[in-house]
Order: structure tokens, then sequence, then C-alpha cells
């Protein structure tokens, strides 16, 4: 992987001019795919991360203002100017550091600038986050807050700190108080800063004065009435507990007055048909709404073994998927990983395409560095991305769990195609239309599954079938009652009946036999059926659909619970 030749200034000062001085210098190697700068710069210049922020900015010419690298995108510009100008001396990083847990207030010289590092913002809280203020001044308490008493602050001008008060987000907060502590003159320190909380304390061990702010996740609004768990039963998981565990997940947005975030998951079932597993809606696609929606198809549905979980790469699906499911491998949907090296690499996708798709479904090692180095022949940066990705999120021959034929998200996006229209309509209508929607397929599926006389459900048995037309004209040498050579234009494959496995790599990976083993059992007069996995058998396909998707009974009939009728639910922001 390519690496670039860095010059550090440190240890330095900003002036009134928008220069640095009074600086070291040190040099570093960075590298140009993989964002590792703030680990670069931490151990270059021994700065302690847990104690410190690392505030990395750079002059461009003829820009007075000096632009700083505060994320992956700032990362990925400061390189392309590098690339583009190698020269050592050139766009120097200009490196400072803030203390992480000491905030300074009135104490200071009027002029002095307090500042917060942006990575705290980043890592504290969600953006969308709203918080309210608990309690201000020692021992006084806060009763039940109500979101309409108040309005939402999302100005940092405020002047006036009581309890009650509502800011947009965390940042917002932050700075208030930091002009507050300089208007009052009087320091506080950080007492605790994460994800649902930040509390201050006076610096004074003396003064009793100390200040706590609550995380409202806007998305617990929904918690109750819209997540819906389609396959579920008493006795355990219901239709996923006959289904490949693999979860596809996605969301789309809602084009109603109120908006929102339509998010689900699904599977495929014995017969290759889409099985909606759970639903719901929250306030947007943020940390927040996909952990708190995974929390809830956790109760649903548990863990189950060789899980896993599909997706885009989404960076709160990713994050949601770690919190809640730490030990189930998450997968990249191949085609809009594909999205992005088209992208990337605009003048050679089109060689690149069959390429990619290829390797993403390669079954063996020789196959998959075969087609690699066509693509590192093509453009070696390709490489050096997919590389960075990880062969594992993309590359069903890596993957540590059977992904089967599930490389895309298109499954949960064929359900948000077919909620065009119905994303439109309220939020009542919408969740009925749903309802609607996936009792329809429930019940066709059903009976779908009720009159499958074939071995195996429509698609496998397709799959199975074509395998068997292949296998013609196959000689089979056998070694031991199990272990056989075959032999098929021209190249010897082994098939161990025993251990189901063959060295073209489709019999253990589809779970079905591949050409070779077909050739294998009809020597042998051996049933296709015993070699197939029981996901695709129809007994399976059966007991897939035991659990109905019931209908609702009219409003009007609706015996709704006291304390949920007593229950105010506000409108969104």
């Amino acid at each position: 992987m390519a690496s670039l030749t860095v010059l550090l200034r440190h240890s330095g000062k900003w002036n009134d001019e928008g220069n640095y001085v009074d600086f070291s210098i040190e040099g570093i190697l960075v590298k140009e795919y993989a964002n590792d700068l703030v680990a670069s710069i931490s151990n270059q210049l021994g700065i302690g991360l847990s104690s410190n922020f690392i505030k990395i900015q750079y002059k461009v010419e003829g820009n007075c203002t000096p632009m700083k690298i505060h994320n992956d995108m700032g990362y990925m510009i400061y390189v392309e100017l590098k690339k583009e100008n190698r020269e050592f001396s050139l766009y120097p990083l200009c490196i400072t550091t803030t203390e992480k847990e000491l905030v300074s207030g009135g104490s200071l010289n009027q002029g002095d600038i307090v500042q917060i590092d942006e990575a705290v913002q980043r890592y504290d809280f969600d953006t969308d986050d709203t918080l309210a203020l608990d309690f201000v001044n020692s021992g006084e308490a806060i009763g039940v807050f109500e979101l309409d008493k108040y309005l939402i602050i999302s100005k940092t001008n405020q002047r006036e700190v009581v309890a009650g008060q509502v800011y947009k987000d965390k940042a917002i907060l932050k700075e208030v108080m930091e002009n507050y502590a300089i208007s009052q003159r009087f320091q506080f320190r950080v007492d605790r800063s994460n994800a649902v909380s930040y509390a201050l304390l006076c610096i004074s061990e003396d003064c009793e004065w100390r200040f706590k702010a609550s995380s409202i996740n806007k998305s617990e609004l929904f918690k109750l009435r819209e997540f819906i768990d389609n396959h579920t039963s008493t006795e355990g998981q219901g239709g996923f507990d006959h289904c490949r565990p693999i979860v596809v997940v996605d969301g789309s947005h809602l084009k109603s007055y109120y908006t929102g975030t339509f998010v689900s998951a699904s599977t495929l079932d014995g017969a290759g048909h889409i099985l909606p597993l759970a639903y719901g809606v929250i306030d947007s696609e943020n940390d927040a709404g996909w952990t708190w929606f995974f929390e809830q198809f956790k109760i649903a549905y548990g863990y189950s073994e060789n899980m896993c979980i599909v997706s885009d790469r989404n960076e709160s699906i990713i994050k949601s998927v770690s919190r809640v499911y730490p030990d189930v491998p998450h997968f990249a949907c191949i085609w809009h990983l594909w999205n992005n090296v088209y992208k990337k690499f605009k003048k050679i996708h089109a060689k690149l395409s069959e390429i990619y798709f290829s390797m993403a479904k390669a079954y063996t090692q020789a196959e998959f560095d075969s087609l690699m180095e066509k693509v590192e022949k093509i453009d070696i940066r390709v490489k050096e991305y997919l590389e960075l990705v990880g062969y594992e999120k993309w590359a069903r021959l890596y993957t540590p769990v059977n992904r089967g034929w599930t490389m895309t998200s298109n499954i949960a996006e064929s359900i948000n195609a077919a909620l065009v229209s119905a994303r439109e309509l309220p939020i009542y209508d919408f969740l009925e239309e749903v309802r609607k929607m996936f009792g329809r397929w429930n019940c066709s599926n059903r009976k779908e599954a009720t009159q499958t006389y074939t071995t195996l459900g429509k698609k496998y048995q397709e799959m199975l079938t074509l395998n068997e037309a292949m296998s013609t004209r196959m000689t089979v040498v056998p070694s031991t009652e199990y272990l056989h050579t075959v032999n098929g234009r021209g190249r010897n494959y082994t098939v161990c009946l025993l251990e189901r496995k063959c060295v073209c790599g489709r019999f253990q990976v589809d779970e079905l036999p591949c050409p070779h083993a077909w050739a294998v059992l009809k020597s042998k007069f051996l049933m296709p059926e015993e070699y197939c996995s029981n996901y695709y058998k129809p007994n399976t396909f059966v007991m897939t659909y035991d659990v109905p998707v019931c209908p609702l009974p009219d409003r009007n009939d609706w015996n709704i619970p006291a304390h949920v009728v007593e229950e105010v639910v506000l409108p969104s922001k």
C-alpha cells in the first residue's frame, strides 16, 4: 500500500494572522488509503490519546483560514493534495493538543478563547439527540420534563441557563456553557460525558454548584408502537428457525408530513422467497435509531448459530451491530460496495465490473487469486481499496460463516420498492399497508409450501436440476466408500460424501450437490435429498409459515389498556 511522507509542525501556536509559529518539526509516513493519521501522530509525538485530543490543521496557498482534518473526507482531501504535490515541505500538518476533561471558565482574561475539540462531539452524542437540563444548583431536582412546554435552543448566544431548557445537540450546549462560565466568572470541569448524560462540577472543591444534561433519544418515542416482528411465537423464533440465519437490513425515508425512516429485517425462505422478519419506524438512520431496532430484534429473535447480518455500508448499522450483536459478523452488500468502486475509479470501471462480482462470488482460493491478479494489472489502487474494506466483508470465500447466495441487500430494497406509494401515507395508514402486504405474502407462500411436491423448494430445486444436467459425461473413480475422484472437462475433482465437500467449493457452500457430487451420487444410486440442506426441503418450507400475520380488528373494537390511552405521544419535531 503506497505511503506519503508528511512534515509535522508541533508544540507551536497560531497567531492573529492565522500563521503557526514557534514550532518544532518531525516527519511521519501515512498510508494513502487508510486513515491512521491520528495514531501515527500520537505515536511519533508521544501524545497520550486517553487524556488528550489532537487537532490537525494545515494551510493552503491563498487560504488565510487553516484547513482542519477532523473526519475521513478531510483526510482524503489532504491525501489528494499531497499526491499532487509530494514535496516534503509542502502542506505541513500543524498539531495542537487539548486536555480532555478540563474546561476553563471565568478566570480567563477577556479575549482568551475557550475551545472544545470537535472530536468530542463526534463520539459522545449523536447529533440528532436533544439535551434536556435535569438540574442546575446543588440538590435541586427537576420534575417530569414535557417537550411541548419549551422551545428547543439551537443558537449559541443563549445567556440564561436554567433547569428545563432543551438544546438541539450537545455541541450547542457545550458552547453555551463555555460562554456562561466566562460571563459568570467561574471555572468548571467535566464530571461525566457519555452517550446519555453530560455532567459538570465547579472546579473549586468548596463550591456546591453542579450541572447535568440528559439525552432525549427521539427514536424512543416510536418504541412501543412501531416495532413489529412478523414470525415469532411463544415456542421460539417461529419462521426464522427454519431459514438460513442471514438477516438483511435496510432503511428508506417516509414521505409523509412527519417523515421518519422505515427500517426492516428480512431473510429468504426455503423456496427463495423474501421472508420479512421485523420492521419499524425510527426518526432517522442514526446510531440511536438503529441500536434501538437491533435491540428489539434481539428481544424477538435472540441469537442463532452461524447468524450474520447483511446491509449497505451505513456506519450507524455497522456500529449498532457491533454493540447489540458483538459476536455476529456484518457483511457488506457487494452492489453498494461496487458503487463506491465505480465512483472512485470511473475511468476503468468497465474493465473491473465482471472481475469484481466474480471475485465476490468465488468458491476457491485459486479462482479468487487469479481474478485479483487481473485487478492488480488494471489498477493496483483498486486492490488496495478492497483490501482496506476487508475481504471478509464482501468476498464469500473469506466470510467466517456461510452467507450462501445472499451477497446483496436486494431483498430488503425490494420491500422498500413495494412500499413506494405507501410511504407517502400518515404513519398509522402506512403501517397498516405494510401489515396487509406482508400478510398477503405470508398467505401466498404458505399455499405454495403446502403444494410443493419436489425434492426442494422451487429456487433450489431448479439449481439441483441444473447441476444434475451438468454432471452428465463425468467419470467417477472411487477411492473409498465416501471419497471419489470425478473427471469433468479434463480436470479432476475430489468429492467426499461423508463431509459433503468438493474441491470446487460449491458442495459445502451451496449446501446441495454440485455437478461433481451429483456424478458420484448417480454412480452409487443415492438420492440427492440426503445431501441437501434441510433449509431447502418442503417440510421446512411449510413450518416457516406456521405463524400467520394476523389481521387487526376494526379500530372501534380495539381493547386498549388504560395506561396506553392516557399516554401522550407528541408529534415529531
